[in-house]
């Protein structure tokens, strides 16, 4: 298998990372978008190092320390592409096809992919307004 990316695109600072958060990184994030970057055939990335953030970086950021950045579970990943806003449908097509990602929440910018369970128990799309606020679009 050929990998497109690198760990360190995955890391929001400069902190050394777990190698468990390593080993999620490379299982539940690049080796499915490994799929979905072969088939688009457009470079597709993590936006602004937006994988793995420690728990103290989400506190000071202002945040809870709860998020799915933080890889207590599977993690997450807010994935983009070249020319977003052009290929956005398409991208989401096929992260929705060929990953198992359970929550997915469409940006401007960028989508946002994670593992957390959901109340439904179905994969679900949403979609983000500008203030980060996520409205429910359909189970897939």
């Amino acid at each position: 298998m050929k990998i497109n990316f690198k760990l360190s695109e995955f890391v929001i600072s400069e902190d050394k990372i777990p190698l468990s958060v390593g080993d999620k990184i490379l299982k539940y994030h690049i080796e499915p978008m490994n799929t979905v970057r072969d088939i688009i055939q457009i470079p597709i990335y993590p936006s602004q190092n937006s994988g793995y953030r420690t728990v103290e970086w989400e506190i000071s950021h202002g945040r809870s320390g709860n998020s799915q950045h933080t890889f207590k579970g599977k993690g997450a990943v807010d994935w983009t592409c070249k020319d977003f806003k052009k290929n956005k449908d398409d991208f989401l097509n096929l992260i929705i096809e060929y990953t198992d990602y359970t929550r997915i929440a469409i940006y401007n910018s960028f989508i946002h992919c994670d593992y957390k369970k959901t109340s439904t128990g179905k994969r679900e799309v949403f979609k983000s307004d500008s203030s980060s606020k996520w409205t429910f679009i359909k189970h897939i």
